[in-house]
């Protein structure tokens, strides 16, 4: 026969023992969030340098962290720097969507010779290139390569997009009009 008493003092200890267990745990912390492929900060960046295979450049600097850009690729002037903000937002929390394990020979995948380059060049002196070639199978992605990393990554095809709308619109800070209000794209002069 069971004695309930017993039953009731050994149910008690193991619950003191499970709650000690849960209070006595490591504190679990959230994960970080993994780190982007470029580290082309919005602010420590003083370069930034997107290239075309077709030979199109659009290159936008600054001489120190927090001044405004301005282009010298295509074009020489004043540079809309909300819309170069947006390509380094967007380089800098570019993620890897899949990396190939045994990748096939670079010029299989586009990425010899690239058909983009995204370079930048931080204020505390390091730079980075990322090389982007062609299409993943069901064009969802882009295949990419970090300088200095023989990893081949897949990267989404929207953030690519990003970057060749760069090179087909170059970010130019639009010019006041006669009115007072922006033109968002300049006329040439008579």
């Amino acid at each position: 026969m069971i004695n309930w008493k017993a039953a009731l003092g050994l149910a008690v200890v193991l619950v003191a023992l499970a709650v000690y267990a849960l209070q006595s745990r490591p504190g679990t912390s959230s994960p970080k969030p993994a780190a982007g492929l470029l580290p082309c900060d919005v602010v420590q960046t003083v370069d930034l340098r997107v290239t075309g295979s077709g030979g199109k450049v659009v290159e936008a600097r600054r001489a120190a962290a927090g001044d405004a850009w301005q282009l010298t690729q295509p074009d020489p002037g004043p540079a809309d720097g909300a819309a170069v903000d947006g390509l380094l937002a967007a380089a800098s929390q570019l993620q890897s969507t899949d990396t190939l394990k045994s990748p096939p020979p670079s010029q299989d995948l586009g990425l010899d010779p690239a058909r983009l380059t995204v370079a930048c060049t931080l204020a505390k002196g390091g730079s980075y290139t990322l090389s982007i070639g062609g299409q993943n199978f069901d064009g969802s992605g882009d295949y990419a390569r970090v300088s200095g990393d023989a990893r081949v990554h897949v990267i989404p095809s929207a953030t690519v997009a990003q970057f060749q709308q760069a090179l087909d619109r170059p970010p130019v800070r639009a010019s006041p009009s006669p009115s007072g209000s922006a033109s968002p794209n300049p006329s040439p002069s008579a």
